[in-house]
């Protein structure tokens, strides 16, 4: 039998690896797929299936993808519940030695997409890690393209499971084995969108969990972080951790601490519930005009849009929280110039949360740290604006926000206003940030305005008055001459290419400056793509204050937007209290009110624990 060719040896091997995933296996500018994933993606992607010749009798199934367009691919696989493994080449063809280097940089699966591209801006993406047996849970949870985590511990009770997974709805869900032993998963897979990773019960362990979480926040104890003696949160949190790092394989320092939480932080809704009360879509048409979410929401950030959607979903039941938060609406809701200033400044804010998020992956390019700089140039005068403000809550959040000059002012200095999408290709660096750069610029200047001044120069020389230089990866700097012209070449043009309707040439001359021009600007583009990594790792050391700004400033959006609403729809204030009496006057339901359209009549309600309490009756109905 034929040996099998060096390339396809080395995506087997990869391969054999990653049996779980879909390989994506860098080749050039594409992402290729070959054997069972080539016709599984070709059949889930419409993509045409080819071959390979391998070095055995048969081709191998192949298909493929642009790697600058493979976001939207890799998307459509992983909303369908497969994972991608992308395999990279991570060494430069040019200086490889033979086969080059390739190995899985990450594998996306359902829960850990970060990619703008396959991310709805005004939705959290979790990922959720149970750990459970008969009589207790662990529940951990994180947006890994947000940072945020969270936490819970809990009897067992799969009616309560099913309710919080609901109201978190995670793409994906870790799950130990050993609790499929009385769990249904048929039944959760009914109950919940979520793909469900099962896992043994190694994967849980105790000391392995306590292990990734030390190693993760930098600790030596667990009580420093409130999780001394929570055996089954501590079990759920350190299988994510160990998952993420193996799906990502980067570093998760961007992850918060965890957000500990029970079921007395908030009032306990049901799925049901959630959904009849229609509090964030409609029943059957699944929109959100027509839901309590569709009337308030109007924030204006992506960060203060997924927010929302939590306080909603889990209200406050604690008094004091319930008149701070109104406390702090109230405020924005008298003074009308205030509230404009701020909803006018968040208008321009971009998702800070998830563009952190990307800063720490090292998956931020050059137009992230603009549209970054774009946004924090804003914060002094939100910062401000709230400062001593007479609610407590606001006062609060605007301690939080933080102020970031030295980062503006780097990405001011260092990077172009209008910068490429690409980081390997130039255009980045600004003049007169960094001698070096500037003194290889210059050296090459006079030949790049030689070859810019060629084609007028040299129409006029020879005559030929379609004459063009152009360029292009594979053949460099040419010379192109339509067939009408060629009697009319000079001696001096080399014949480089034959088109059908035209020859291309080179000369000595322009030989000599592509040289120069071209070793040049390899250098160049190395160069400034090591400067920006550099920029990029400055900024990643604020990530944890630029995390913290912007839950700030989501709390803020979400009180502007009940300020907004409160204002156009002409709502007041509720006095909040610890009694038993609940007295509303001309009462009005939101949604039905604005549906009604002027022919809603409102109503009034007494509650007591005595003389007028109420009893719902259900039946089989």
């Amino acid at each position: 039998m034929a040996a099998i060719s060096p390339m396809m040896q080395q995506y087997l091997d990869i391969k054999a690896e990653y049996k779980d995933s879909i390989l994506f296996f860098r080749l050039g500018d594409f992402y290729e797929m070959f054997f069972d994933d080539a016709k599984l993606a070709s059949k889930e992607l419409e993509l045409t299936l080819t071959g390979k010749s391998y070095g055995q009798e048969e081709r191998a199934p192949m298909c493929g993808v642009p790697f600058h367009s493979a976001d939207s691919y890799i998307a459509r696989l992983v909303e369908r519940g497969y994972k991608v493994a992308i395999c990279e080449q991570t060494e430069d063809p040019a200086a490889a030695k033979g086969l080059v280097r390739r190995e899985v940089v990450r594998i996306v699966t359902p829960g850990t997409v970060t990619g703008s591209a396959m991310l709805n801006e005004k939705e959290n993406s979790y990922i959720a890690s149970l750990y459970a047996d008969k009589e207790k849970l662990g529940l951990s949870y994180s947006d890994i393209s947000t940072g945020e985590l969270s936490l819970t511990e809990l009897p067992f009770d799969f009616n309560a499971l099913i309710n919080e997974l609901s109201k978190i709805n995670a793409k994906e869900l870790l799950i130990n084995e050993a609790a499929l032993d009385f769990i249904d998963l048929s039944e959760m897979r009914k109950l919940i969108d979520a793909f469900i990773d099962r896992e043994n019960e190694a994967f849980f362990s105790l000391k392995a969990s306590e292990e990734a979480i030390k190693r993760q926040y930098g600790i030596a104890s667990l009580s420093g972080i409130g999780l001394e003696g929570k055996d089954y949160a501590v079990r759920a949190l350190g299988a994510l951790l160990s998952y993420l790092r193996i799906t990502q394989k980067c570093s998760l320092d961007y992850l918060s601490l965890p957000h500990i939480y029970d079921g007395s932080d908030g009032m306990s809704l049901d799925k049901a519930s959630i959904r009849n009360l229609e509090l964030i879509e409609t029943i059957f048409e699944k929109k959100t005009e027509g839901s309590l979410l569709g009337v308030l929401d109007k924030t204006l950030t992506a960060m203060g849009s997924r927010l929302i959607k939590v306080w909603i979903k889990r209200p406050l039941n604690d008094s004091a929280r319930i008149n701070e938060r109104l406390e702090a609406v109230s405020v924005l809701f008298d003074d009308y110039l205030l509230r404009n200033n701020l909803r006018d400044d968040l208008k321009t804010i971009y998702d800070l949360e998830r563009l952190s998020a990307r800063i720490s992956f090292g998956s931020a390019n050059a137009k992230d740290l603009i549209a970054l700089r774009s946004s924090l140039s804003l914060l002094p005068e939100i910062k401000s604006d709230i400062a001593g403000s007479p609610s407590a809550l606001l006062s609060e959040l605007s301690v939080s926000i933080g102020e970031f000059e030295d980062i503006c002012e780097l990405i001011d200095k260092a990077l172009c206003d209008e910068p490429p999408f690409t980081l390997r290709e130039g255009g980045l660096i600004k003049d007169g940030y960094f001698q070096e750069l500037d003194e290889l610029k210059a050296s090459i200047k006079d030949a790049q305005d030689w070859i810019a001044s060629l084609e007028s120069s040299e129409r006029e020389r020879t005559g030929i008055k379609n004459l063009k230089v152009g360029f292009n990866r594979v053949f460099g700097y040419y010379i192109d001459v339509t067939r009408s012209f060629l009697d009319k070449v000079p001696e001096n043009y080399i014949r480089k290419q034959t088109l059908t309707g035209s020859e291309r040439f080179i000369t000595a001359e322009l030989k000599e400056a592509e040289g120069l021009v071209l070793n040049a600007e390899a250098k160049i583009n190395q160069l400034e793509y090591e400067l920006f990594q550099s920029i990029r790792e400055k900024i990643k050391e604020k990530v944890p204050l630029l995390q913290q700004s912007s839950a700030a400033l989501a709390k803020l959006d979400v009180l502007l937007s009940f300020a907004e609403v409160s204002d156009k729809n002409n709502y007041i204030k509720p006095v909040i209290n610890e009694g038993d009496k609940i007295v509303i006057e001309k009462g009005r339901h939101p949604v039905i009110e604005l549906s009604a359209q002027g022919s809603f009549v409102s109503n009034d309600a007494y509650l007591d624990r005595d003389s007028s309490s109420l009893l719902l009756i259900t039946g089989p109905n």
